[in-house]
C-alpha cells in the first residue's frame, strides 16, 4: 500500500499533457533516486519501476551503481579487493567485479581468495542451468565465484554458449575518443552503449568536439528533456553543440519545476 503524507509516495496530477492519473513521486522517493536501485524505490513506495526510472532520467540523475570509468579509477582495479574499491568509489561490488573481469584484471585480497574454489565436474555441469545466486548458495560460495567460472567457460546464464560481439577492427578502435560516440555508432552500426563501454574499458575519454553532422530525430527528441550537460554526455558531444541546436529549434531549456 502506498505511503501517505510527505511522504505520499504518489499522487495524481493533470499538469502538462492534461491527462489525469499521472504518477508523481513523493519528495521522500525523489531523495532516494540514484542512491539505490530503481526497483527498490518502486517496491518501497508501491509504484511502477518504469515510473521511477522515467523520473530519475527526467531529472538527469545517473542510475545507481553506474560509474564513469576514468583511467584513474581503472588503475585501482586489482590493487585491492572489489569490495574495498567499491566503497572508495561509492558503487556496488558487482560493478567493480564486472569491470575488472571484463578487462581481464586478476583479483586481489579477499576477492582473490574467493576465487580459490575447488570446482568438481558435477558442479561445472550445473553452470548456467540455474541463476548464479542459486548455484552459489547450493555450492556454499559467492555469486562472483560462480559468475567468473561461467563466463570463463563462455556460458550464458541459460547454459548455452554466450553470444560474442564481432571483433573490433583497428579502424574502429582508432575512432574512439577522436569523434563522438554517436558518430561512431552511425559509422559502424554498433550500439552507442557498446561503444561507450569499449572506450571506457580502454581508459579513453569521450570526444568533446562540436557535433557537425546531421541531427537525427532520436537526438533531437532528447533536447530540452534533460539539462544540456546531461544530453551532451549522453550523445558524446560538447554542451555548446547541444545548447546551439536546442536554441535553433526553439526548444526551451530543461527546468525542474519541482
Amino acid at each position: 500500500m502506498a505511503r501517505k503524507s510527505d511522504s505520499n509516495s504518489v499522487r495524481n496530477d493533470s499538469r502538462g499533457s492534461g491527462e489525469a492519473g499521472q504518477i508523481i513521486l513523493s519528495a521522500a522517493a525523489v531523495r532516494m533516486l540514484g542512491k539505490v536501485h530503481d526497483a527498490k524505490i518502486a517496491r518501497e513506495f508501491n509504484v511502477p519501476r518504469a515510473e521511477v526510472s522515467k523520473e530519475r532520467k527526467r531529472r538527469g540523475i545517473p542510475q545507481f551503481g553506474r560509474v564513469d570509468w576514468s583511467p584513474e579509477k581503472i588503475n585501482l582495479l586489482g590493487t585491492k579487493s572489489d569490495g574495498r574499491i567499491a566503497k572508495m568509489l561509492g558503487i556496488t561490488t558487482t560493478s567493480v567485479f564486472k569491470k575488472r573481469t571484463m578487462l581481464g584484471i586478476p583479483p586481489s585480497g579477499r576477492s582473490r581468495d574467493l576465487t580459490r574454489f575447488n570446482w568438481r565436474p558435477a558442479d561445472i555441469r550445473k553452470l548456467g542451468t540455474m541463476p548464479d545466486s542459486k548455484l552459489a548458495r547450493e555450492l556454499g560460495t559467492t555469486v562472483n565465484v560462480v559468475a567468473v567460472k561461467r563466463q570463463c567457460l563462455g556460458l550464458s546464464t541459460s547454459g548455452s554458449p554466450a553470444k560474442s560481439r564481432r571483433p573490433w577492427t583497428k579502424r574502429e578502435l582508432a575512432m574512439l575518443g577522436r569523434i563522438p560516440d554517436t558518430q561512431i555508432a552511425q559509422s559502424t552500426g554498433r550500439g552507442r552503449r557498446h561503444i561507450r563501454s569499449k572506450r571506457e574499458s580502454l581508459g579513453i575519454p569521450p570526444c568533446q568536439k562540436q557535433f557537425i553532422g546531421p541531427w537525427t530525430k532520436k537526438m533531437v527528441s532528447l533536447l530540452g528533456k534533460a539539462p544540456d550537460a546531461e544530453v551532451a554526455r549522453s550523445l558524446g558531444v560538447n554542451i555548446a553543440s547541444v545548447s546551439l541546436q536546442r536554441a535553433r529549434r526553439g526548444i526551451a531549456a530543461f527546468r525542474d519545476s519541482r
